[in-house]
C-alpha cells in the first residue's frame, strides 16, 4: 500500500476500494512493515478534512469492515476535530446521524455503537443552546423514525442509544467538554423523567425478552444519576416481576441491585423502606431458587438481599420494644439473608453465596453493640434467634471435607479460597462474641464435648471448632476460663489426624498468655506439643506453639525442663526437622533458660548442646560437598540461635555460656570456615554466630577476639565476602575502648581495607558494607582511620564514588559514612583540612545528582549531605553554593539565577529545619527536571 493522500484519489469508488485494501493489510498481512504502513494511511484518512464527507460513503458500503471504518471515523472526527464542523452543518449532520442509528438498529451492533457514540458526542457539543433537551429530542425522532427505513428498530436504536450516553459521560476524554461537565450532568437529569417513561413503556409492552433486557440495562447505565427510589417506584415494580421470567432474572436482578447500592439511592428513607418490602414480599421465590441450586441465580439474589439489608441496617437497628411496628419485616429481613450463609455445600465448591453475607453480619453486629446499651440488650434478645443459628452456621462451614475430595477433587484455587473463607468466619465469629460474650464459646465447647462423647468421631467437626476457638482464645475473660478447661480436658480424646493436630497446637499457642494461670492444664497438654517437635509434618505448628508458650510462661516452665530438654535434643537432632523449626524452638527453650541462674543453668543447656557439638566436630572433619552442605547450615543456624538467645542474669565473676560453647565448639568453627571459605552461606551463618554472639556476651567474648580477627582477615584475603566486614564493625563497636585490643583492630582495619579496595567498584555490596564499618570506625574510634594509608583522603574519595552508584542501598550508606565525616569537622583538624580541600567538589556531585544525575527517591541521602554541611562547615558551605550556582547552566538549563538565589537562600536559612530543607530540595530537583508544575510532579511529590 502506498501512502496515497486523500487529494489523490480520483473517484468515489478508488476510494472505497484503497480503503478496503487498507483494512486488509492492516488485519491480515503478516508483514508488520505493511501493517504499520496501513495503520498510518487510515490515520491519516480519519485526519483529513474531507474525512466527514468520506465517512458517509463508507457507511454505504455492504463490506462490514468498511462499515465500522467508516462509523468509527465520524465518531472520532466529531469527538476530536468539532471545531472543523461549520455550525450551518449541525443540523444535516444530525439529521443523518439519526437517520444513520435507524438505519442500523437492525444491522451489525459494532456499527450501531460507533454511530450511537457519534450521536451521543454531537449532542454533547450542541446541548443545550444548540440542542436543548437533546436526549428527549432524539428519543421522539427516532420513534417517529423515517420513511426510508421501514424495517428500522426503533426500540432497539433508542435503548442502544440510551445505554450509551451515560457511558460515554463518564468515560469520555474530550477535552473540549471538560469545561461543561456540570452543564451535561444537569441537561441528563432533566431528561430522565421521559427516559424512565419510555423504559416502562418497553418492559410493559408486549416486546421481544432481547428488547426487554436492553431496557434493563439501559436503567443500570442511568442509575449513576442518582435517581430516588420513590421516584422510580412503577419501573421497580416492573423489574421486581422481570426476577420470575428466566431470561429477565439475570439483568432484572443486577439492576435492582445497582438501584439500591447506589449512594444517592440511599438518602431517601421512604424509598429504602418500599424497596425492603418489595424483597420480603418475593420472599419464598428466593428461597425457591435457594432450593434450586443454580450458582449464578443464587449468587444473584444473595447479593440484592444483601445491599437490600446493608441499605436498610438503620430500620433493622431501629425496632424497638415500645412498638411492634416493623418488627416482623426487620425480622423476616435478616432470616432471608441468613438462609444465605447457611446454604448447605462446601464454599467453593459447591456454593459460593456464604461468603457474600459475612461483612453485613460484621457490621450488623458492630453498630448492635455500638448502640445504647438498653438498646443494646433488646436488640441482642430480638435477634437472637438469628444469631444462635449463625453460631451454629460457623463450625458447620469451617470443616474441611473429606481427605480424598481435599486432596483429588479440589483445585488449588479451590483451597485458597476455602482457607481465606475460613478467616472471614474466624472473624465473624470473634465478632458474635464480642457482642454475645458467653453464647458463641459455650455452643462451640459444648459441641465440642457432645462430638468427642459419640462412639465414631470424624477429625473435620473437631476441628473447625477449634479453629473458631482460636480467634476468641486470647480474649477469653477469667469467667469462661472454665470453658477453655473443659475443651482442653477433651483433648485425650481427640482423633489423631494430622491437620486436627495441627489445628490444636495453634490454639494451644494462642493460650500461651492464658496458661500463666493455669499452669496444671500447661502440664497436661505440654506432651502434645512436645511430640509435635518431634515429627517434621507436625513440627512447624509445634515449634510456632512451644515458641508462644515459653515466651509467655518462661519462668514457670522451668520445673517442667526435665520434659522439656530430652525433647527438644531429641527433635534437634532430627535430620528431617526443617531448620527454621529448630530456631524456633532453641528461641523458645532459650527464654526459659535465660531465667534460671547460671549455676542451674549448665546441665540443662549442657544436655542440649553436647550432640550439636559432636555434630559440628564430625562435619568439620569431612571434605566440603553438596550432600553435607544442608546439614552444616543447620547446625550453624541453631548456634546462631543459641547465641542470640540464651542471655542469662550473670554475677560478677560469672563468665557467659554462649562464651564456654564457643571456646569449646572453637576447633570446630576454625576448620569449617578454613575448609568452606568460598562457600558465601556457609561463611555467612558462621559469620551470623560470631556477630549474634558478640552483641549477647559484649566485653567477654575476649578470649576469642584474637582468633576470630584472625579468621576474618584469612577467609577475607581468600573470598571478600561482605558479612566479613559485618562481623568486624560488630567487634570494631564492643572492643575500641580497650587499649589492649587496640592494635589487634588497626591490624585487622589495615588488611580489610587493602584487600577491599581493588572490589569495592566491582561489587555494591561490598562496597556498602565497607562504607558501614568505615562508618563504625568513625562513630567510635576516629583515630583508628588515621592508621590507614591514604587514610581519611582515601576513605573520602571511596564514599564520594559510591554517591555515584546505581544501587540506593550503597548510596545510603555513603551518605552516612560522609555525613559522620564532616561531623568530625570541630574536632579533628585532618577531617577539617580534607574538607577544604574537597568539599567543594562534594557539594557539585551532590547538587548533580539532585539535578537528575540520580533517581529522585535518592533525595533523601543526599538532602542529608547537605544538611551535614551546612550544619559544621557553615561559611564554606555558603561560599561553595555561592561558587557553583553563579556557573551558566548549572546544575540545570532550566533554571533561572532567581530560582538559583532562591534555592540558595532557603538551604541556608534551613539550619534547623530538616523538614523545610527536604520540600526545597525535592521543589528545586523537579525545577532542574522541567517537572515543576506538572501532573507528574504533583503525583509523585
Amino acid at each position: 500500500l502506498q501512502c496515497v493522500q486523500m487529494d489523490d484519489i480520483t473517484s468515489e469508488g478508488d476510494f472505497v476500494s484503497q480503503v478496503d485494501k487498507a483494512l486488509c493489510q492492516l488485519y491480515q498481512d503478516l508483514n508488520p512493515n505493511n501493517r504499520t504502513a496501513a495503520e498510518k494511511w487510515l490515520l491519516g484518512v480519519q485526519q483529513s478534512p474531507q474525512a466527514w464527507q468520506a465517512c458517509w460513503l463508507l457507511l454505504q458500503q455492504q463490506n462490514l469492515e468498511i462499515q465500522n471504518f467508516g462509523a468509527l471515523t465520524l465518531a472520532s472526527k466529531i469527538s476530536k476535530s468539532w471545531p472543523e464542523l461549520p455550525t450551518d452543518q449541525y443540523e444535516p449532520m444530525r439529521s443523518e446521524l439519526l437517520k444513520a442509528v435507524l438505519k442500523f438498529s437492525t444491522g451489525h451492533r459494532v456499527v450501531l455503537t460507533r454511530l450511537c457514540v457519534a450521536l451521543t458526542h454531537f449532542a454533547f457539543h450542541t446541548m443545550p443552546e444548540l440542542w436543548p433537551n437533546a436526549v428527549v429530542s432524539m428519543i421522539h425522532s427516532l420513534q417517529r423514525g423515517f420513511p426510508a427505513f421501514p424495517e428500522a428498530d426503533p426500540a432497539a436504536a433508542i435503548l442502544h442509544l440510551l445505554s450509551i450516553v451515560p457511558e460515554e459521560f463518564s468515560s469520555t476524554a474530550d477535552s473540549m467538554l471538560a469545561y461543561k461537565r456540570g452543564i451535561l450532568r444537569n441537561e441528563l437529569h432533566t431528561s430522565l423523567e421521559t427516559v424512565l417513561s419510555f423504559l416502562e413503556q418497553v418492559l410493559s409492552s408486549t416486546q421481544p425478552n432481547a428488547i426487554k433486557i436492553m431496557a434493563i440495562k439501559c436503567y443500570t447505565s442511568w442509575t449513576q444519576f442518582g435517581l430516588p427510589l420513590t421516584q422510580v417506584s412503577s419501573l421497580l415494580d416492573q423489574l421486581f416481576q422481570a426476577l420470575y421470567d428466566l431470561e429477565l432474572f439475570p439483568s432484572a436482578c443486577e439492576a435492582l441491585t445497582e438501584a439500591i447500592s447506589h449512594d444517592d439511592a440511599r438518602k431517601y428513607t421512604e424509598g429504602l423502606k418500599q424497596f425492603f418490602n418489595r424483597v420480603l414480599e418475593r420472599g419464598d421465590f428466593i428461597r425457591s431458587k435457594l432450593e434450586g441450586r443454580d450458582e449464578d441465580s443464587v449468587a444473584a439474589l444473595c447479593k440484592l438481599v444483601n445491599e437490600t439489608l446493608e441499605a436498610n441496617m438503620n430500620y433493622l437497628l431501629s425496632v424497638s420494644e415500645e412498638s411492634e411496628e416493623g418488627c416482623q419485616e426487620a425480622l423476616d429481613g435478616i432470616q432471608l439473608l441468613q438462609a444465605f450463609l447457611s446454604v448447605p455445600g462446601y464454599y467453593p465448591v459447591d456454593e459460593k453465596c456464604s461468603v457474600l453475607t459475612i461483612p453485613f453480619w460484621e457490621q450488623f453486629l458492630e453498630r448492635i453493640s455500638g448502640e445504647e446499651p438498653h438498646h443494646t440488650h433488646f436488640l441482642l434478645q430480638f435477634y437472637n434467634p438469628i444469631l444462635l443459628s449463625i453460631i451454629e452456621v460457623c463450625p458447620e462451614k469451617s470443616q474441611y471435607p473429606s481427605d480424598d475430595d481435599w486432596e483429588n477433587t479440589w483445585t488449588n484455587d479451590d483451597k485458597d479460597n476455602f482457607i481465606k473463607y475460613r478467616e472471614d468466619l474466624c472473624d465473624l465469629g470473634d465478632s458474635l462474641q464480642q457482642v454475645m460474650h458467653t453464647e458463641y464459646l459455650q455452643y462451640l465447647t459444648r459441641q465440642m464435648s457432645t462430638i468427642l462423647t459419640t462412639s465414631s468421631v470424624q477429625w473435620q467437626p473437631v476441628e473447625a471448632i477449634l479453629f473458631l476457638l482460636q480467634g476468641v482464645a486470647s480474649g477469653t475473660s477469667q469467667q469462661n476460663s472454665h470453658l477453655l478447661q473443659s475443651v482442653l480436658c477433651l483433648f485425650p480424646r481427640m482423633p489423631p489426624h494430622p491437620s486436627l493436630i495441627r489445628t490444636a497446637l495453634a490454639f494451644l499457642g494462642c493460650l500461651s498468655s492464658w496458661f500463666k494461670d493455669h499452669m496444671d492444664l500447661l502440664q497436661a497438654v505440654l506432651p502434645i506439643i512436645l511430640q509435635g517437635l518431634s515429627q517434621p509434618e507436625l513440627a512447624p505448628s509445634a515449634a510456632l506453639a512451644f515458641r508462644d508458650v515459653c515466651g509467655e510462661c518462661a519462668e514457670r516452665l522451668v520445673p517442667y525442663l526435665l520434659q522439656l530438654i530430652p525433647a527438644c535434643e531429641s527433635s534437634l537432632s532430627n535430620p528431617r526437622l526443617e531448620a527454621r523449626d529448630c530456631v524456633r524452638m532453641v528461641a523458645a527453650i532459650g527464654n526459659v533458660l535465660s531465667t534460671m541462674p547460671l549455676r542451674d543453668l549448665s546441665a540443662p543447656l549442657g544436655v542440649l548442646m553436647t550432640s550439636r557439638v559432636n555434630s559440628l566436630e564430625v562435619l568439620a572433619q569431612q571434605s566440603p560437598s553438596n550432600a553435607i552442605k544442608p546439614a552444616v547450615e543447620k547446625e550453624l543456624l541453631i548456634l546462631s540461635a543459641f547465641c542470640h538467645h540464651i542471655y542469662p542474669t550473670l554475677l560478677a565473676g560469672e563468665q557467659h555460656p554462649v562464651v564456654i560453647l564457643l571456646v569449646k565448639l572453637w576447633p570446630s568453627l576454625h576448620a569449617l570456615i578454613s575448609k568452606w571459605c568460598v562457600d558465601q552461606d556457609i561463611v555467612e551463618s558462621v559469620c551470623s554466630c560470631w556477630s549474634r554472639a558478640v552483641r549477647t556476651v559484649q566485653e567477654q567474648y575476649a578470649p576469642l577476639l584474637e582468633g576470630t580477627v584472625d579468621l576474618i582477615v584469612k577467609c577475607f584475603t581468600t573470598v571478600h565476602n561482605p558479612r566479613l566486614l559485618d562481623c568486624a564493625s560488630h567487634l570494631l563497636e564492643v572492643f575500641h575502648k580497650q587499649p589492649s585490643c587496640v592494635p589487634l583492630l588497626e591490624m585487622m582495619l589495615k588488611e580489610l581495607h587493602f584487600q577491599s579496595l581493588s572490589q569495592l567498584q566491582l561489587v555494591p555490596e561490598l562496597l556498602q558494607a565497607y562504607l558501614q564499618l568505615m562508618l563504625t570506625v568513625l562513630k567510635f574510634s576516629p583515630t583508628l582511620a588515621l592508621c590507614l594509608v591514604g587514610s581519611l583522603t582515601g576513605m573520602f574519595q571511596i564514599g564520594y564514588a559510591a554517591l555515584k552508584a546505581h544501587e540506593q542501598p550503597t548510596v545510603k550508606a555513603a551518605a552516612v559514612f560522609l555525613c559522620q565525616l564532616i561531623s568530625l569537622t570541630d574536632t579533628m583538624d585532618s577531617v577539617q583540612q580534607l574538607l577544604v580541600a574537597e568539599g567543594r567538589v562534594l557539594l557539585q556531585c551532590v547538587l548533580e545528582a539532585v539535578a537528575g544525575a540520580a533517581p529522585r527517591s535518592y533525595l533523601t541521602s543526599f538532602t542529608d549531605i547537605l544538611h551535614s554541611l551546612n550544619t559544621h562547615c557553615i561559611s564554606l558551605f555558603s561560599q561553595w553554593l555561592e561558587d557553583l550556582l553563579t556557573q551558566d547552566g548549572f546544575p540545570s538549563t532550566h533554571l533561572s539565577i532567581v530560582e538559583k538565589q532562591n534555592f540558595k537562600a532557603t538551604v541556608l536559612r534551613s539550619r534547623g529545619n530538616r523538614q523545610q530543607l527536604n520540600n526545597k530540595v525535592s521543589e528545586f530537583s523537579l525545577m532542574c527536571r522541567g517537572f515543576h508544575g506538572t501532573l507528574y510532579a504533583a503525583e509523585t511529590t
